[in-house]
């Protein structure tokens, strides 16, 4: 469990609370697996070890050069210190399938720099730079022969019946300081149950369909609006003018995004039909930005996947309509505006032109995936960093004065960036929303 500052904000699997209102008491490995799963486990650094004996053992009855595989485990251990932030946790199996990968790539750069290139870049370059682990590694995974065997290796260990076999075994009976540690780490989270799907840890799905703590609170976002907007409906449907503060605070909302947004964007007379789309988007935008306020929940459009998707929804409302609008060769005109250019400089700067505005039509949707990302990770960031100055852990070694007066001022500062939050968080939605509002416009109207 990483104490890394981004994963407080990094989509995950779990929601995060204090711990004293979930408290972990695990008192076994088995318990761990059957309750939190078995990829705690099998992260655990003895079961790994465990597992790549296991794997070792398996795989020496099959290579060509059985004797390589006494060096593998210790090959495998410097392979992660190598690299310890990418690496660690790392399994066996993976190793091997990450060094190949890796291995060819490096293979495939030296190929192109002899003079008689090689068809096969791999077994030229093991040829002229000898590697035992390279060579057994590379046999099991391209060899027709071995690779099968190989695969049929890698599904075994992910078998509960080989995860019970260790839990069974020596190594299985962990100590009780080392189940404590397990606890200390685990309190406070509250796990997503995953019917459908399998994780490799708390932030990496392994197989199948994984629920995020993040698809769930856009489901929830999602809910409420329906609920908010069939409530609504219901109000508007006898033709009454608004009564009460929820009923006028939501047509306020209507015409702001009518008049600030939709119609800035598009012409008047074609916003009546662009309105549930632009609504609905705002709505939904603002209601996950608001959802980062909320203790122990978080941002969904701190995710880069989200804003992305958002983002390539707007390119996909925009390329559609423009097509059926003026049909594919006539969009793809309009990507160039007017520029009433003498037939002599037309033929040079108009190509130009129309590439540049091809090109920023990908880039600009991009842009606007990364602008809602970034400032809604930007005044989370600084949350956390200045609430960790006073409750860091560095905090425990200061003196209880210097801690009074530091805690106070990061209160104080925790609390203005809060309220500047809550108006990024009002203002990101509109952002995004008219600038949705204007490619959606540029795409179906002549330039």
């Amino acid at each position: 469990m990483a104490s890394d500052p981004l994963l407080h904000i990094k989509d995950s699997y779990y929601f995060d609370v204090p711990r004293k209102l979930w408290r972990a008491d695990y008192d076994s490995p088995t318990q761990l697996a059957d309750q939190v799963g078995n990829w705690v486990i099998r992260n655990d650094a003895d079961y790994q070890d465990w597992e790549a004996d296991r794997i070792i053992e398996e795989l020496s009855a099959v290579v060509p050069n059985p004797k390589a595989l006494h060096d593998a485990k210790h090959a495998w251990h410097d392979w992660q210190h190598a690299q310890p932030k990418e690496r660690h946790g790392r399994p066996f199996d993976q190793y091997v399938e990450d060094s190949v990968a890796e291995f060819k790539a490096k293979a495939e750069k030296w190929a192109k720099t002899q003079a008689d290139k090689p068809q096969d870049a791999a077994a030229a370059y093991l040829a002229d730079h000898p590697d035992a682990q390279l060579s057994w590694m590379l046999s099991v995974t391209d060899s027709e022969s071995l690779s099968k065997d190989w695969a049929e290796i890698r599904h075994s260990m992910d078998d509960r019946q080989t995860l019970d076999e260790y839990l069974a075994s020596d190594q299985g009976n962990w100590s009780a300081p080392k189940l404590t540690e397990y606890n200390q780490h685990l309190s406070g989270k509250v796990f997503v149950p995953q019917p459908f799907g399998t994780l490799r840890n708390a932030y990496e799905k392994q197989s199948g369909f994984a629920i995020s703590r993040y698809m769930i609170i856009e489901v929830i976002v999602a809910v409420l609006i329906l609920v908010v907007f069939k409530w609504l409906a219901g109000k508007i449907q006898n033709g009454d003018a608004p009564k009460g503060k929820v009923w006028n605070l939501l047509e306020s909302f209507l015409a702001f995004i009518k008049t600030d947004i939709v119609e800035k964007g598009i012409d008047p007379h074609d916003s009546p039909k662009f309105m549930p789309l632009f609504w609905t988007m705002f709505m939904f935008i603002l209601g996950c930005n608001l959802m980062g306020m909320l203790p122990w929940v978080g941002s969904p459009t701190a995710a880069l996947a989200v804003t992305a998707v958002l983002a390539l929804f707007v390119f996909l409302v925009g390329s559609t309509l423009g097509i059926r609008h003026f049909g594919l060769v006539g969009y793809l005109k309009n990507l160039c505006p007017e520029l009433g250019l003498p037939i002599y400089l037309a033929i040079f700067i108009i190509p130009m032109v129309w590439v540049i505005e091809f090109a920023s039509l990908f880039i600009k949707h991009a842009i606007l995936a990364i602008r809602l990302l970034a400032n809604m990770v930007a005044g989370h960031m600084v949350l956390l960093g200045v609430m960790g100055l006073a409750f860091g852990a560095h905090a425990a070694t200061m003196h209880a004065g210097s801690w009074t007066a530091l805690s106070i001022v990061a209160i104080l500062g925790t609390t203005l960036l809060s309220f500047m939050e809550l108006f990024v968080a009002f203002l990101q939605a509109y952002v995004f929303t008219l600038l949705a509002a204007f490619f959606v416009g540029s795409a179906t109207h002549h330039h």
